[in-house]
């Protein structure tokens, strides 16, 4: 009797590799900068490094910080489990307090304890954010915030800075002629990168602008308790209950404590909790309760101004030294408060292809194009002095002095 057979062999159709079927969203990513900041490293055998945008370790509250986590433990197991997706209540009464001598009015209700900052950013993007709607922003800007931003696919409008901040005559007509205008991201107080400070009156024509075209103004905030001289400015939020204001202790305690806040508009704060539940769903309960602990009592404040003093040295030191070795056709900014010093060069020169020479010279910092939307400016870098031994800023700057100078 004949057997029927079947050919079971199966075609296969050549299918492209998972890499090449991500989303179109992850062209934001890019390389990491850190990659790149690595091989910086392998140039020197003893680099001066002014890139960290964080406090200095020798001004991180680390015994503070021991003795508050023991405390934070105390409370478990019954912080252990799910739950205070807004945040720690302790925590957000205590933030209200602290924004209240800079003029911001807030109750607890009004604050989510994030993790960083930056996830108030995403939280915004999120939230406000449909592909081609347009967000409008400093150039340069916080390139953490390109990146977070250019995920959620938006067309960006980049303003121009001067040693004030944004031009608000930019800004107007931006708002004048984008109708898909959603978002205003600033960094009004000692921006990074630049160190800017945005004066009285060009806030409140911002608040205005941004009430007349129905847009919203994202506040970022990080360096505002950081303030070494000159007047202080009130913030944004403190002239407008509309603006969604951005807080973090990672400059005034330690960025590894990832514990920042957001400040929303009344008819924000629903949409951005249920977005912040689907992200995270909650901070890290001992982690919030140990910020708790170690800003409490009025230790905080206490804290501040001996860091403040270190701060303010290593600026003055930065700006003496840039003085002294710079060759002519040399700029820089001359922070009020933050961590950053920005430096323009003469257009001639390229900061990528000096980044390398400087490396091999022992200093590294970072090339300004990373913080331009359209990456369009070259001859630009930022300089962080908040990490870097007065000593260290002193040879580092003599180092690229003379890279500069072709020594």
């Amino acid at each position: 009797m004949a057997v029927e057979t079947r050919d079971t062999t199966t075609t296969h159709t050549t299918r492209p590799a998972v890499r090449d079927r991500v989303a179109s969203r992850t062209a934001a990513y890019g390389d990491s900068i850190w990659t790149e900041m690595a091989q910086m490293f392998k140039q020197h055998p003893d680099p001066v490094y002014f890139g960290d945008g964080s406090p200095a370790p020798e001004a991180m509250p680390v015994a503070q910080l021991r003795a508050a986590s023991a405390h934070a433990w105390e409370s478990a197991p019954k912080s252990l489990g799910y739950g205070e997706s807004d945040g720690f209540l302790p925590l957000r009464e205590l933030i209200v307090e602290r924004m209240k001598p800079r003029g911001i009015d807030a109750t607890a209700g009004d604050i989510i304890v994030t993790p960083g900052s930056t996830q108030g950013i995403e939280l915004a993007a999120r939230v406000m954010l449909e592909p081609g709607d347009v967000v409008i922003l400093e150039n340069p800007t916080f390139l953490g915030a390109i990146q977070t931003f250019e995920a959620y696919e938006p067309r960006f409008v980049p303003i121009d800075v001067d040693e004030h901040g944004m031009d608000i005559d930019a800004l107007e007509r931006a708002l004048a002629s984008e109708p898909r205008a959603k978002l205003v991201y600033t960094i009004p107080t000692f921006q990074n990168p630049t160190g800017s400070t945005l004066p009285l009156e060009r806030r409140q024509r911002m608040i205005a602008l941004a009430r007349e075209y129905g847009v919203l103004i994202v506040e970022d905030d990080p360096y505002g308790e950081l303030q070494y001289d000159g007047e202080a400015v009130p913030p944004l939020r403190a002239l407008d209950p509309d603006v969604l204001y951005l807080g973090t202790f990672s400059k005034t305690i330690a960025p590894a404590v990832r514990t920042g806040w957001t400040v929303a508009p009344k008819d924000l704060q629903t949409y951005l909790l249920a977005a912040r539940e689907l992200i995270d769903i909650h901070n890290d309960r001992i982690t919030m309760r140990t910020v708790y602990h170690t800003a409490a009592d009025g230790y905080l404040d206490a804290h501040l101004p001996s860091a403040r003093a270190r701060y303010k040295s290593r600026r003055d030191t930065m700006l003496a030294a840039l003085e002294e070795h710079m060759p002519d056709g040399v700029t820089w900014s001359r922070p009020n408060g933050g961590f950053f010093v920005w430096v323009a060069l003469p257009e001639n020169i390229d900061v990528v292809e000096l980044l390398g020479r400087a490396a091999r010279r022992g200093v590294i910092f970072f090339p300004g194009h990373w913080f331009y939307p359209r990456q369009e400016r070259r001859n630009t870098f930022r300089l962080s002095f908040s990490t870097v031994p007065e000593d260290r800023i002193r040879l580092g700057i003599q180092r690229l002095g003379g890279v500069l100078r072709h020594d």
